[in-house]
């Protein structure tokens, strides 16, 4: 039994910041049904990122702008639970998917649209991209860091996308719950913009003036003497986050400078901040004279938290980590065109209802036969409506099938 077992999804989203949601949902339990063109999703020809927001995913291929694809849509949502895009503004209006389109077939079904700016305003009909949510919260402003002297930095992760997503995720469920305790669905949105303003959740005003913030040094590398990364003897570099005072006792004694501890100039976390520039002076050669790992173990012995950063191999050392594979991190799975497939696993942990990852990502229309007979089509009208180009599945011949 897992923990959304019974609850269906139907996708109607591209991208990223769209599918990434209803994929989290899916690993918990839930069937999700993704619905995309019949010329594939928008993001199919940069396939690392679409497959990592789609597994799992139970997939339909269908032209919704004739009236049968439409007509099939309606279908698939009077038998969900959540309907969940990232449309622009009017879009979903004119596919005639809307939420008052959505309610006629289903009256208490839970409506998702992960928008770019917003549901109104100004720029509530405008489509975005993550870096441009990064720099309208200020995050490349941050991460530059500009107020040092450097340039805006764009961080790639995806961050505002996958933000957004996770935002969508808790607001489904929630409105789920609502819906189970009362009979009621509702519509809900979240943004890009919303998920950058979640990851600048420190920022504020008391009394209307700006709370200073910790930022980056020109170097990029940390907030604090002892929350930044050194240059080590291997020409790599070590991680610290000494916070806490025991923290800053045994840096001293690691380093072999347990002077520094009864130093009057770095006393307490203020006056070591006052005083960041004099000590990182003295902390650079110190942690210059021996490697990466070496450090590590005294740290570790010491009771110092630190890391030193991983150089992954495009996630290869992190896929194939024992320690990640025992906590449940990584999944693998067969892909009928790419191979044996190994991903991220489980991000939620239960104690009785564990999370379910039930596959790889899907081809364009690779369960189309099964979803449409779950809808009660027979296989000549099945038939018929691909021989129409109102739906699809792969076959070896068509360019859209990875």
């Amino acid at each position: 039994m897992n923990a959304l077992e019974g609850v269906t999804l139907i996708d109607f989203g591209q991208y990223l910041a769209g599918p990434f949601g209803p994929m989290v949902i899916g690993d918990l339990g839930a069937c999700v049904i993704k619905v995309e063109p019949v010329t594939g999703d928008g993001m199919r020809n940069v396939n690392k990122p679409f497959f990592g927001c789609q597994r799992g995913k139970r997939d339909i291929a269908l032209d919704l702008k004739t009236e049968r694809g439409h007509e099939i849509a309606l279908r698939l949502i009077k038998r969900g639970d959540i309907v969940h895009h990232n449309m622009t503004a009017g879009v979903a209006k004119r596919l005639r998917i809307a939420y008052d389109d959505c309610i006629a077939v289903n009256p208490d079904v839970v409506y998702c649209n992960t928008w770019a700016y917003g549901l109104e305003g100004p720029l509530a009909r405008f489509g975005g991209l993550d870096p441009l949510f990064q720099a309208a919260a200020g995050i490349e402003y941050d991460a530059g860091p500009v107020q040092e002297g450097n340039p805006p930095l764009y961080l790639r992760f995806g961050m505002t996308d996958t933000a957004n997503a996770m935002l969508s995720v808790v607001g489904c469920l929630a409105a789920l719950y609502h819906q189970r305790r009362t009979g009621e669905g509702q519509e809900l949105w979240t943004s890009l913009l919303d998920g950058a303003a979640a990851l600048e959740a420190d920022a504020m005003l008391i009394d209307g003036v700006p709370v200073e913030r910790p930022h980056l040094d020109k170097g990029q590398h940390g907030i604090d003497a002892c929350y930044r990364l050194y240059q080590t003897s291997d020409g790599g570099y070590i991680q610290i986050a000494a916070v806490k005072p025991e923290h800053w006792v045994a840096l001293c004694a690691a380093l072999g400078l347990p002077e520094l501890a009864d130093d009057a100039r770095f006393a307490n976390a203020p006056a070591r901040r006052t005083n960041r520039a004099a000590l990182e002076a003295i902390f650079e050669p110190a942690f210059a004279a021996r490697t990466g790992v070496t450090w590590s173990r005294r740290f570790s012995d010491a009771g110092v938290p630190s890391q030193v950063p991983t150089e992954t191999h495009e996630g290869e050392l992190t896929l194939f980590d024992s320690d990640n594979e025992r906590l449940g991190l990584v999944t693998e799975y067969e892909h009928p065109l790419m191979g044996r497939m190994r991903q991220f696993g489980n991000l939620v942990d239960f104690s009785d209802t564990p999370g379910h990852i039930s596959g790889p990502p899907p081809m364009v229309g690779q369960h189309t036969r099964e979803i449409l007979s779950w809808l009660d089509y027979s296989d000549d009208a099945i038939d018929e409506l691909r021989g129409e180009g109102v739906v699809y599945w792969p076959d070896d011949s068509y360019p859209w099938s990875v």
